[in-house]
């Protein structure tokens, strides 16, 4: 779920389909700001969102580890902050994002336009959604 972000998480994303996209030298800044206002990040991928459509890249991506049972929900924020930030900065490192465009056939323009995609809960949308699978 990517119900409207505070506008100091939300700070340079884009927004198209009801999510949110940062530049990737934006994400990590956006990534603390949501951990020092307590929300979890549940994960996240990377996408080139271009006018003649939207290209993901749904194998590169950063997911936190499940919560805890009896986990506190600030220690599962700031667990779930740090683990995306880690496995992101891991992929952003590892990726050739230059042939992620190739093999799509995309020029070299759509790096301009490669973002990364991030899911962002409170602790109450967070009870709310999980109750809801539970049922």
């Amino acid at each position: 779920m990517n119900f409207p972000l505070p506008a100091e998480i939300a700070k340079e994303a884009s927004l198209q389909s009801n999510e949110y996209g940062w530049p990737i030298s934006a994400f990590p800044e956006a990534l603390n700001k949501a951990k020092l206002m307590g929300f979890a990040c549940v994960g996240g991928q990377f996408q080139f969102r271009l006018p003649t459509g939207t290209f993901e890249m749904y194998w590169l991506s950063a997911d936190p580890s499940e919560r805890r049972d009896g986990e506190l929900w600030s220690e599962f924020s700031t667990r779930s902050c740090e683990e995306v930030l880690a496995k992101f900065e891991d992929l952003v490192s590892k990726t050739d994002f230059v042939q992620e465009a190739s093999n799509r056939r995309l020029d070299l323009r759509a790096l301009d336009a490669l973002v990364f995609v991030a899911y962002f809960e409170s602790e109450s949308t967070f009870a709310e959604i999980s109750s809801k699978r539970t049922v």
